[in-house]
């Protein structure tokens, strides 16, 4: 269990655009609620399950469990 603080920033222009470094992200939501938020997503070949609670302030509480994902 770890404690998130959402944090925001402005990106000022658009040279970000130039890269070409890239990874695959895939998620999708099994709940999402206003006590908690299920989340999976897969990055590359890995797998992560996230739950997420309920947002206090400006922090949650955060679990998130990984695996490797098959090819």
């Amino acid at each position: 269990m770890s404690k998130e603080i959402e944090r925001k920033f402005l990106v000022v222009g658009d040279s970000w655009k130039k890269e070409s470094i890239g990874v695959l992200y895939r998620q999708g939501y099994l709940n999402s609620a206003n006590e908690r938020t299920v989340r999976v997503r897969t990055i590359a070949h890995k797998g992560f399950l996230t739950v997420k609670g309920l947002t206090v302030g400006c922090s949650r509480l955060v679990f998130e469990y990984n695996s490797l994902c098959p090819r």
